[in-house]
């Protein structure tokens, strides 16, 4: 996604099961979201009408100029976005956000610390969860909260250990992908710093989590090699086999993955079963 702000589009169609969907994104509604200090939220059409732009096709393509003029919030990278298959709530990382509350963004759009981005200089990230008004993604407003704020408690007391559901068993930066599995789990991969010192320290490489929507309760559930990203999650049609990707290991010369000694790393497609052959997602 990787835009300054959250955008959505409502299709004029409607998804059939089984049938043509090909179209659906070819004409219906761009809106922009504003959130609210107080959990509120709503979202904004960006139009003709409300950004003041000439037609549609300029707001298409000049899209986070058009959420500008209609004051949408400013977010710290966003980047996958997932809905829960169990309920009517969605999920979206914000990665991290060096200028947050330091300099406006490259538009020269303000970047409050505040609401979903509660902190200056965002070096760790946060996951933002949303709820629409009356369990129907259509609504034009919603409440949210963030699921976890990502940090190191072993480093700070502050804002920056990170929210109550991260720990030093569980503690990460940067997350990027999410994936909802089949049972309502949500999967967490990281794509931030593995220097493993200072402000990181004790976090190592970039990994895989697992979280439980409803606790809170994140775990961590593997870590990849040397100076990679975790990504690319998806499942086999049985949802026995999970893959991931192991993107660029070894970027600055520090990793043999996947196949050790001198070898030069490679980015790797990984599948991941159960010892018992059983379902995993």
């Amino acid at each position: 996604m990787n835009l300054t702000n959250a955008t959505c589009t409502l299709s004029d169609g409607v998804y059939a099961e089984g049938g043509d969907n090909a179209d659906l994104l070819e004409s219906g509604t761009l809106s922009v979201a504003r959130f609210v200090d107080d959990g509120s939220g709503a979202w904004v059409a960006l139009t003709p009408e409300t950004t003041g732009m000439v037609s549609q096709a300029e707001i298409s393509i000049h899209t986070r100029q058009a959420a500008s003029a209609v004051g949408a919030t400013t977010m710290d990278r966003p980047e996958w976005v997932a809905a829960n298959p169990s309920k009517a709530e969605a999920y979206c990382c914000l990665t991290n956000n060096k200028n947050r509350g330091v300099k406006p963004n490259a538009g020269g759009d303000l970047t409050p610390v505040g609401g979903p981005n509660p902190r200056e200089k965002n070096k760790y990230g946060q996951i933002v969860r949303w709820v629409p008004e009356g369990g129907d993604h259509a609504a034009d407003t919603f409440a949210w909260d963030l699921y976890v704020i990502a940090g190191n408690p072993t480093v700070h007391a502050d804002a920056r250990a990170g929210s109550a559901n991260v720990n030093a068993d569980n503690m990460f930066n940067s997350p990027d992908g999410i994936a909802f599995d089949s049972q309502g789990r949500l999967w967490i991969q990281t794509d931030g710093k593995y220097s493993n010192e200072g402000d990181f320290a004790g976090q190592g490489n970039n990994m895989m989590l697992l979280g439980d929507p409803a606790t809170g309760e994140i775990r961590r559930f593997l870590v990849g090699p040397r100076e990679c990203e975790v990504t690319g999650i998806t499942w086999s049609a049985d949802r026995k086999t999970m893959f991931i990707g192991i993107q660029h290991p070894g970027e600055k010369g520090d990793s043999h993955f996947p196949e050790g000694g001198d070898a030069a790393p490679r980015s790797s497609v990984v599948a991941i079963t159960h010892d018992d052959g059983g379902p995993i997602g």
